[in-house]
């Protein structure tokens, strides 16, 4: 009976402890005081038969219509010593630690939960900067591995435009803050990139050929010619190989290409070319 009633105890103290994790307090005190119910009749039988004795004697001294009936052999009562007690302490206390270890307990588990939470919202916040980071860096590749694109907004690809400028830096801080342990400030870099990258694009948009020399907008402008014809698979292999590289080497003299731009149109040219 003993070992049923240990059994018993222990999964409703695990029982409660699990309640009190989930937040479910009231359930959990009421598991809790329902077990040491059971933990002081399971240990204790002799306090608590003596305690329901107590309890139900004003029931059991009055019989029929409220005559006292005398008690036949009544037992005597052990006189206890001045300053005694009979309060079970020992139960009391277990109870006692329970209770404390159940708060402990739930209070390092709300801990735990709310230290989980945070870092997972940091890993989600940090995520969702790289994504913004990546757009920006992305975008920004394509435009420099078109050179039809470089040839239309050159002032995108010209670090003497301030536009430009600011967003090469910006670039280079956002790359450096993505490696550091500081999302903060890596959050407010990529607010910086993403100002930067618009406000140059659209400078850029804007400014087209314009900002350049008479001169070098003609020479811009045979270029985008040419390149046109060399990667155009319908025309004459001969005319397309000088097309291009008339182009390439034109193009050398007006604005600095990036190489993405002109290994990715050498890489289309070729493709362009009829198979031998």
């Amino acid at each position: 009976m003993t070992i049923m009633g240990s059994l018993l105890v222990t999964v409703l103290s695990v029982r409660a402890f699990s309640m009190w994790v989930k937040q479910e307090y009231m359930s959990a005190a009421t598991t809790l005081v329902a077990t040491s119910v059971i933990a002081a009749g399971v240990f204790y039988p002799s306090f608590v038969s003596s305690l329901a004795e107590e309890m139900l004697a004003p029931f059991t001294v009055f019989t029929g219509a409220g005559v006292e009936k005398p008690a036949d052999k009544p037992s005597p009562v052990p006189t206890a010593e001045p300053g005694g007690t009979d309060i079970p302490w020992t139960p009391l206390l277990v109870a006692l630690a329970g209770i404390i270890a159940l708060v402990l307990l739930g209070g390092i588990a709300a801990t735990l939960r709310a230290r989980h939470r945070r870092r997972t919202l940091e890993r989600q916040r940090l995520a969702e900067l790289e994504t913004r980071h990546d757009r920006v860096r992305d975008a920004y590749a394509a435009f420099t591995t078109d050179i039809l694109a470089v040839l239309d907004r050159p002032a995108l690809n010209d670090v003497s435009t301030p536009e430009t400028e600011r967003l090469i830096l910006a670039l280079d801080a956002a790359r450096d803050a993505r490696t550091a342990a500081n999302t903060t400030d890596y959050a407010a870099r990529i607010i910086a990139l993403e100002i930067a990258w618009k406000a140059a694009d659209q400078h850029a948009r804007k400014a087209g050929i314009n900002y350049l020399a008479p001169a070098e907008r003609r020479a811009v402008q045979q270029a985008r010619h040419l390149l046109t014809t060399a990667l155009d698979d319908g025309g004459n292999t001969h005319e397309r190989h000088a097309a291009y590289r008339k182009a390439i080497k034109l193009i050398g003299t007006i604005i600095t290409v990036p190489h993405e731009a002109v290994a990715a149109v050498e890489a289309a040219w070729r493709r362009a070319l009829p198979k031998q």
